[in-house]
């Protein structure tokens, strides 16, 4: 049976995007480079990647002479929003709250990181960083 083809990004996809995300734009062969230190994925693997990535939605492509050039449609923020909700559905039944809940159970969380949390759902769950 084959694999199921997920939404949001694979560690491997997300890898590439990070390259995509700090680089703008690059070539299969720019980024199969910069991969090489992390996890030596090969030429091939990387075009394929790309591709999946493509057919998705998360990048652009355009020819430039022979090279394919790509570039991410999505930011950081869309794609990590992307992520948590499909977290969201999977494990805490599409509830924010109980996620919340989840980290507010987990010890490891800091007191400073809980008091700034608090802080957001008394503002309203405001987006825009605390200015100080």
């Amino acid at each position: 049976m084959a694999r199921r083809k997920s939404p949001t990004l694979t560690d491997g996809e997300h890898r590439i995007m990070e390259i995509l995300w700090e680089k703008g734009s690059a070539t299969v062969a720019e980024v199969a480079e910069a991969l090489a230190g992390e996890d030596g994925s090969a030429y091939n693997t990387v075009l394929t990647m790309l591709r999946i990535m493509r057919d998705k939605g998360y990048l652009h492509c355009r020819k430039e002479g022979r090279a394919h050039v790509y570039s991410p449609r999505v930011d950081r923020e869309t794609a990590a929003r992307k992520a948590v909700r499909q977290l969201l559905g999977k494990f805490f039944a599409g509830s924010p709250g109980e996620l919340v809940l989840s980290f507010l159970r987990d010890d490891a969380i800091k007191p400073e990181e809980l008091d700034q949390l608090k802080r957001r759902i008394r503002e309203g769950g405001s987006s825009e960083p605390d200015k100080k």
